[in-house]
C-alpha cells in the first residue's frame, strides 16, 4: 500500500506534462487569469481547472480574486502584492499612467490626462487600482489629487520584484523532494531556473522558468514631460 501511494505521488505533481506547463505559465505570467491559461493550452477548461487545484493543494501556486477576477501566481516567487501590481499593469493605458507618474513624481490627474491623451475619469480608474496594489500613493495638494510611487512601485523601479530568489528555489525543491520527485537544479540565474526531476520508468522530466520576457521596456514610455503639460495649462489660462 505504501509503495502504491509513493508511485501515485511520483506520477502526479510536475511529472504530468500539462501540469508542468501550467506551473511554468503561472510563474512566467504574473497574475495570470484562467482564460489566459486556457487560451494558451489546448486542454478542456475542466481539465485545466482540475490541474490548477492540484497545484494549489501541493502549495506550488495560489489564487486570489482581484478586480472581480481570479488570478493565479506562484507561491514564494513573488508576494501577493506584487502579483496584484502586475495584474493592474496588464492594461496598456495603466502602464502609460504608471510610467508618467514614475517620471513625474507629484503629478496630478489633469496633467496625466493631458500628457497621455485620455479622460481624467480613466486616469482616476487606473490610479485607484494602482493605489490598492501599492504601486502608487495618493496625496492631496489643495483640491488636487497627486501621486508618487509607493512600496511596490519603488521595487518595480529598482527591478527587484521579478527575479529568481534563493527562498523561492529552496521552497520549490522542498515541495518536489517531499513528493518523492528527487529534483536536481541544472541551472539558476537571476531570472532563469531549470530543474530536472526523476521520472520512474521513463525519461526524466525537465522544466524551465524564464522571467526575462517581462521587462520594463519602451512600451511604458510617455514622451510628454510634466513641464510641457504645465506650459499647455498656462496657455489655456491666458
Amino acid at each position: 500500500m505504501v509503495r502504491r501511494r509513493v508511485k501515485e505521488k511520483r506520477l502526479t505533481l510536475l511529472l504530468h506534462p500539462l501540469r508542468r506547463e501550467l506551473y511554468r505559465l503561472v510563474c512566467e505570467t504574473p497574475g495570470v487569469y484562467f482564460f489566459e491559461l486556457s487560451s494558451a493550452l489546448t486542454a478542456p477548461h475542466g481539465t485545466i481547472n482540475w490541474h490548477l487545484r492540484k497545484l494549489e493543494e501541493a502549495l506550488l501556486i495560489k489564487s486570489t480574486k482581484f478586480g472581480g477576477k481570479r488570478v493565479y501566481f506562484s507561491r514564494t516567487l513573488r508576494s501577493e502584492d506584487v502579483e496584484k501590481a502586475f495584474v493592474v499593469l496588464k492594461h496598456s493605458t495603466a502602464r502609460k499612467v504608471f510610467a508618467y507618474i514614475l517620471n513625474n513624481e507629484g503629478t496630478h490627474q489633469t496633467q496625466i490626462a493631458k500628457a497621455i491623451g485620455i479622460h481624467h475619469d480613466t486616469v482616476r480608474h487606473h490610479t485607484e487600482r494602482m493605489v490598492i496594489a501599492k504601486l502608487i500613493e495618493k496625496f492631496n495638494v489643495g483640491r488636487k489629487s497627486c501621486y508618487k510611487l509607493a512600496e511596490v512601485g519603488l521595487k518595480l523601479q529598482e527591478e527587484s520584484i521579478n527575479t529568481i530568489s534563493n527562498t523561492y528555489v529552496a521552497a520549490l525543491m522542498d515541495i518536489l523532494e517531499e513528493n518523492c520527485l528527487h529534483p536536481e537544479i541544472e541551472e539558476v540565474t537571476k531570472d532563469h531556473l531549470t530543474v530536472r526531476i526523476e521520472c520512474p520508468g521513463s525519461t526524466d522530466a525537465t522544466f524551465t522558468i524564464n522571467l526575462s520576457q517581462w521587462t520594463f521596456d519602451e512600451e511604458w514610455e510617455v514622451e510628454t514631460t510634466i513641464e510641457e503639460v504645465k506650459k499647455e495649462e498656462v496657455k489655456e489660462a491666458t
